[in-house]
């Protein structure tokens, strides 16, 4: 993998999620090189993310780190832009991830005139996930991998430092959310189930393309609409759920 670049910013891309909230409380106590951390925002990611923003600003202002929020150009969010052009996420594709995360991101970065070396947070449990930067002027660091701390390490490194451990981060109608996740949504925010049931049938794809594609693998073609009623009828469900690799180390992490 690649190496560190000398004199260059150092920044965290937060993704929200246990992995990234680890990752800086981590980074902190080794009092590694720090500079600032950033968050791309999709502008649909569930509630509790971005309660957990709060938090970790503050843990963060409280040593000296800034924390910074980066959006699209135009400022809509993913779920505008995805109504709008009647589609869903893509989990061939990945264009949310790339317009929605990592072009912002990258975006900031060159306004800085500097070499950035980019800690991104994927656990060692996960090492399928982590790639070099494409582009000369950053380099990607796998701190985690690094020291083989795994997700359940990272859990404990967040519970050691008094932190409230995170939902899972993501924009609430990712296609790659688990049947637990879809099950936690309806639950937990029935109105922002009913705005992915929305969205899914609403796409000129629709239904070939479903929201549910990646949980059932083409085993049982199910729309949202029809997973509510079965979570409603049935309570738990044997789907062959599965749980898929986000969508890159500037997602879901």
């Amino acid at each position: 993998m690649q190496e560190a670049k000398q004199e260059a910013i150092s920044i965290l891309s937060f993704g929200g999620g246990v992995n990234s909230v680890a990752l800086m409380i981590l980074l902190l106590q080794e009092k590694q090189p720090l500079d600032e951390v950033v968050f791309a925002d999709t502008g649909s990611e569930v509630p509790e993310t971005y309660a957990y923003l709060e938090i970790a600003e503050r843990y963060l202002a409280n040593r000296g780190v800034p924390f910074r929020t980066v959006t699209r150009r135009n400022r809509k969010t993913l779920q505008e832009t995805c109504a709008e052009r009647r589609v869903i996420p893509s989990a061939v594709w990945r264009w949310t991830t790339r317009d929605f995360k990592v072009r912002p991101i990258h975006s900031y970065y060159r306004t800085l005139g500097k070499p950035i070396n980019q800690y991104l947070a994927i656990a060692w449990d996960e090492v399928e996930r982590m790639k070099d930067s494409r582009d000369d002027y950053i380099v990607n660091l796998f701190p985690l991998v690094d020291r083989r701390i795994t997700r359940a390490g990272c859990v404990q490194i967040i519970e050691d430092a008094g932190l409230p451990v995170p939902e899972k981060s993501g924009c609430f109608f990712c296609p790659f959310n688990s049947l637990s996740r879809w099950r936690w949504l309806a639950d937990r925010h029935p109105e922002l189930y009913e705005q992915a049931v929305e969205l899914e049938e609403g796409s000129k794809h629709f239904p070939s393309q479903r929201l549910t594609d990646q949980v059932f693998r083409a085993r049982d073609n199910v729309t949202l609409r029809e997973l509510r009623t079965r979570f409603e009828q049935t309570g738990e469900l044997e789907s062959g759920e599965t749980e898929v690799s986000p969508c890159g180390g500037e997602c879901m992490t």
